[in-house]
């Protein structure tokens, strides 16, 4: 008996307790279904004031818990109770709170469609629509931040190089590591559209423009990872940009002390065709001088760019997209002095230099695109395009040199000055005549059908490649010793040798399919979207099939909420440049590299000071196989062209994005990261001179720890007077003396730390009144802006050149980026 009592007093604890901590939850299975008896349907849509659709926008039932948000068309559904009166709240950044009284019968569906006003309180080119689209990894960005954020290489690039998961360790480029992948892993689409980049760039001063062009923007969307079948064969990330839909005429103009540009949009009177056209130049001579080589710079950069729609029918629409890059970089160095070392030990290297580089890199794209829309629910596009690369790389500079001691006591009448015999004193000469011709055809077909709980995606594709590349490069280094020329025979044999003419050509064939389903549930919203891509490639004759998918979890309980899953393989087929090893011989036993990803991801949406932030965190896991390794020599990647290595990626991203000022968006991200990779073969020296195996070794992106923040603020009373704040710190990359072999002894370069900021005043606004006579009354806005880059004068080191001294100690001497600098930027819209 007494046993008995015990048993039920300790089922009774059970019981309370679970009563009391989960009343809610059972109350709510056991009254749903009377619930759902006496519930209705509100549903409709949100659109701007132009009827454009507002995908991804949060609504709820004040007082309540009641929530949903709208898909891409912005359609929105949700069941309320019925028979009660409530309202619901509709917000967005940048835009009117709007506040819709509503009560329903049971049984009762209401349409109510909804158009958000924007804030006229709002600044002028600065509001940004940052969320992560419920069905995929994906995060929106508005394009038109991307002038407001101070940087010398502004651009979506720039912007994108803020998001967590995204790392740089230059301004010069527009070029960035996702999760510890390579450059050359990162996918860019415009309009559906593939594009490439030049393949000789060696460095950042060289790279001209990239082919965005912001102002011709429309919507930005971003994947670190876990993207779905849709997007193409590489493994790190998707930028997929979509070019805008004129509507009306209206164009912009910017100027500065680094680059200009113009672009014009418009529609005809039938509203049948339409163009939107772009013009740009850059010539960042005033940037590069501030760096340690000094010389006569002569970089010389443009592009042009045209989007061409006709409306043939209401169901056909046909596109064009063209666009014409000429970068050309000039320069013909002078004297190097650069300053390294601790605060006692204080190193000097100084180098005359003659001779010069010329180089040319000449792209352009041309894509036809044909669009049938037979029915609302059914969209079928057909595209070719060709894309080509006329590149020439011809420099023969020769270097004299002295490596020296300063003086680091400030009791010494020297102090601060070179001092002493010279420790290291040595004659390069680097010498390259290399021109590339690449063409790439593209043919593929795309299929988008969806209705109520359905989304299907299917595309095949057709790629031709022929790539003819001569090349002809070496350097000579005397420096005591560290690589004198030899002469076993009649030949001299210099350092870095390449010598090679190679033609290729080959086909791919790709498809891919998925699938997003999604189901509304008493305790939440799922959208479950599966698909997989197929790839062959006859030059190495392997198949590929990489499946994947996401999930997603929207509870009820907690509307404020969003959950994410993603997994699936990613396969990437070698390119020109991963086939092509350091002395310039092509591999045609590659295989493609792979990755498996693992995210899990949320969104938590809040509310802080009467303002609206979102917080997002995702964390992952890649399994690395069949690595192609490579050396990364500022933005030169040179490949093993072999499939010798396997790692990881691993780490975690966090990103805090809102209204920290009233009206205007700032975020900050965070990113903790680590991979490496077991080479086969590699070995470190170890203190001893013997060799050891190396084991897992840093990978060249290897950046443990990444932070950047994007900060706006205007004066309370007069928001035509603003600051932009852009500041950026990653951790050192590993790098390693350059040698062909297998020798991975490696260090850690300084951190990047940099700080740009802008100062803003708008000149003409909604507010502004002009005479008839004055032509400023077309405009819709003007901006004048002041810019400091690099605020806080930071050495930022991106590689290094080597030398050794007479006592055979090898000197890593760092080549450091720009310093302080200050620009003046005038952009105008009418």
């Amino acid at each position: 008996m007494f046993l008995f009592l015990s048993d039920f007093t300790v089922i009774h604890k059970f019981l309370t307790v679970i009563l009391n901590r989960h009343i809610f939850t059972i109350l709510f299975f056991l009254i749903s279904p009377v619930l759902l008896a006496q519930q209705g349907t509100l549903e409709g849509h949100l659109r701007t004031p132009d009827g454009d659709p507002m995908g991804f926008v949060n609504l709820a039932l004040e007082g309540t818990t009641i929530g949903t948000s709208t898909d891409e068309r912005g359609f929105f559904r949700v069941q309320i109770p019925a028979g009660r009166p409530f309202t619901l709240i509709v917000s967005h950044l940048g835009f009117r709170p709007e506040r819709v009284p509503v009560e329903l019968s049971p049984g009762e569906t209401l349409i109510v469609d909804i158009t958000l006003q924007p804030l006229l309180t709002s600044l002028p080119d600065v509001e940004v629509r940052d969320r992560q689209v419920l069905t995929t990894d994906v995060i929106k960005l508005d394009p038109r931040l991307t002038t407001s954020l101070p940087s010398p290489s502004a651009g979506i690039e720039r912007l994108v190089q803020t998001l967590p998961g995204v790392s740089t360790v230059t301004e010069l480029s527009a070029q960035y590591s996702v999760r510890g992948g390579s450059y050359d892993e990162n996918l860019v689409y415009v309009n559906g559209i593939e594009i490439y980049r030049p393949f000789l760039v060696r460095s950042g001063q060289q790279e001209g423009l990239s082919f965005l062009n912001p102002e011709m923007v429309s919507s930005i969307s971003f994947s670190a990872g876990g993207f779905n079948a849709l997007y193409g064969d590489k493994m790190s990330s998707v930028l997929d940009i979509t070019y805008k839909d004129p509507k009306e005429f209206a164009g912009s103009f910017s100027v500065s002390l680094l680059e200009g540009s113009l672009h014009l949009e418009g529609i005809s009177d039938n509203k049948r065709f339409s163009y939107l056209t772009g013009v740009r130049y850059k010539s960042n001579q005033y940037l590069l001088g501030t760096l340690d080589t000094q010389g006569d710079y002569r970089p010389s950069f443009s592009d042009l760019q045209a989007l061409l729609r006709y409306r043939i029918s209401d169901n056909w629409q046909l596109s064009f997209l063209g666009n014409f890059n000429d970068n050309s970089f000039r320069f013909k160095p002078e004297v190097q002095r650069t300053r390294f070392g601790t605060v006692t030990d204080v190193r000097e290297f100084t180098v005359f230099f003659d001779g010069r580089e010329v180089n040319r890199f000449t792209t352009s794209t041309a894509a036809l695109s044909l669009n049938y829309s037979p029915t609302d629910e059914l969209n079928l596009q057909f595209i070719s395009s060709v894309f080509q690369s006329d590149e020439q790389e011809n420099f023969d500079i020769l270097g004299q040199y002295w490596l020296q001691r300063v003086e680091t006591d400030m009791g010494q009448d020297d102090f601060g000055q070179p001092t002493g015999e010279p420790l290291g004193v040595g004659t390069f000469l680097n010498h390259a005549r290399n021109y590339l011709n690449a063409i790439v055809v593209n043919v593929e077909t795309k299929g988008d059908w969806q209705n109520e709980s359905h989304h299907l995606k299917w595309g095949l594709r057709y790629r031709y490649e022929d790539i003819y590349d001569r090349l002809s490069e070496w350097s000579l280094i005397d420096s005591a010793g560290f690589s004198l020329p030899q002469y076993p025979s009649e030949a001299l044999l210099l350092q870095d040798t390449i010598n090679a003419r190679i033609s290729l050509q080959s086909n791919r064939f790709s498809g891919f399919i998925q699938n997003t389903w999604e189901w509304q549930r008493p305790h939440g919203r799922y959208a479950f979207t599966a698909g997989f891509r197929a790839n062959y490639w006859d030059y190495n004759r392997q198949f590929l099939f990489s499946p994947r998918t996401t999930v997603l979890y929207k509870p009820e309980w907690a509307a404020r909420l969003t959950f994410r899953a993603s997994a699936g393989y990613y396969h990437q087929p070698p390119f020109y440049r991963e086939l092509r090893d350091m002395q310039g011989k092509l591999n045609d036993k590659i295989r493609a590299q792979e990755s498996i990803h693992m995210v899990l991801g949320s969104t938590f949406n809040f509310t802080a000071w009467n303002r609206p932030f979102q917080y997002t965190t995702e964390v992952y896991y890649k399994f690395l196989n069949d690595i192609i390794p490579y050396q990364l020599d500022n933005v030169r990647i040179r490949y093993y062209a072999d499939n010798i290595s396997k790692g990881y990626a691993t780490g975690i991203d966090m990103k805090i994005h809102g209204e920290f000022v009233p009206g205007i968006d700032s975020w900050a991200s965070l990113s903790v990261m680590q991979t490496r990779e077991k080479i086969e073969g590699a070995f470190i020296i170890n203190r001893q001179g013997e060799q050891i195996p190396a084991g897992y070794i840093p990978r060249p992106t290897d950046q443990r720890f990444h932070f950047s923040m994007f900060f706006q603020d205007f004066l309370p009373r007069n928001p035509s007077y603003q600051v932009q704040l852009g500041f950026f710190y990653g951790a050192g990359l590993p790098f390693w003396p350059p040698t062909r072999d297998k020798n991975v002894n490696y260090g850690r370069m300084p951190a990047y730390q940099r700080v740009d900021i802008g100062f803003s005043k708008q000149l003409v606004g909604e507010n502004s009144s002009f005479s008839d006579t004055n032509p400023l009354r077309h405009l819709e806005s003007m901006w004048i802006t002041a810019e400091i880059f690099n605020l806080l004068e930071i050495n930022n080191t991106i590689s290094y050149s080597w030398v050794k001294d007479v006592e055979n100690n090898l000197f890593a001497i760092p080549n450091y980026l720009t310093s302080r600098l200050v620009n003046v930027k005038l952009i105008a819209r009418f």
